[in-house]
């Protein structure tokens, strides 16, 4: 096996208190991140995307059950098949709900990107977490964790990334067939990482909401609630209704 590109000095060390400059760091990537569908054909090296693979195996888990594994997809066959497989129940999804904005669906743009990291949850995991909670939430917590981390590190190396989400059914099983995922795995999670192509595409006029609306973010003050649940704040039903429309990338009112 060949050795890691990342040296002694890059491996664990012990925890030392923050310095404030590190929150603004931290806030920076938090605030630049963004899920993008278009990829320049650049490459991106085997040291960057084992050091972005780095961060995303030291995220917190339930248990520190450490359960995912990383399947790199750099073959551009292969990233089309991926993507193919992905995308492969959209048809139908479209009929079943038609209001939802299916253009900001990250499967079908999978096979643009030059590298595809395929994150496998080790469904064995399970039996180190309660048996009260035994079901697949911690490892789904956990494997969500991993792909944030993931997401902030390819984003200092000013590389992109999405949230291709894959749960389950027919096209899991072809997905798992054709890379040669054992079953104790669950494909949890298919993230694109490349360098984001910032050219204006075919697209562009359907994807113009989410861009508007995918930067924005809540107000702290609106969220935080000091001893105990301030009523005051509530949102009502009305006003969720509204967000929703007005304000998710998924649901947009026809003009």
């Amino acid at each position: 096996m060949r050795p890691s590109v990342l040296d002694s000095a890059m491996q664990e060390q012990a925890p030392r208190l923050p310095d404030p400059l590190d929150y603004e760091t931290l806030r920076r990537l938090a605030v630049e991140r963004r899920s993008v569908r278009r990829f320049r054909n650049d490459p991106v090296s085997r040291e960057d995307i084992e050091r972005v693979l780095d961060v995303a195996r030291l995220a917190p888990s339930a248990a520190n059950s450490q359960p995912w594994e990383f399947v790199v997809v750099e073959d551009a066959t292969m990233r089309h098949r991926v993507a193919v497989i992905a995308a492969s129940q959209f048809p139908d999804a479209r009929k079943r709900d038609p209001s939802f904005n299916w253009s900001v669906s990250v499967q079908p743009f999978l096979g643009h990107a030059p590298v595809l990291i395929v994150v496998l949850g080790d469904r064995r995991m399970m039996d180190a977490y309660p048996s009260v909670l035994r079901g697949n939430v911690l490892l789904r917590q956990s494997l969500a964790n991993c792909v944030y981390g993931l997401q902030l590190a390819a984003a200092s190396l000013g590389l992109a990334t999405a949230w291709g989400t894959l749960q389950g059914g027919r096209p899991e099983t072809e997905l798992r067939e054709l890379l040669g995922i054992p079953d104790v795995f669950t494909i949890d999670h298919i993230v694109p990482l490349g360098y984001p192509d910032e050219q204006e595409g075919a697209r562009a006029t359907a994807l113009a909401p989410a861009r508007r609306r995918g930067p924005r973010r809540r107000p702290l003050e609106g969220l935080v609630h000091w001893g105990r649940y301030d009523a005051s704040l509530a949102r009502s039903d009305d006003a969720v209704r509204e967000f929703i429309w007005s304000e998710t990338v998924t649901r947009v009112k026809p003009d």
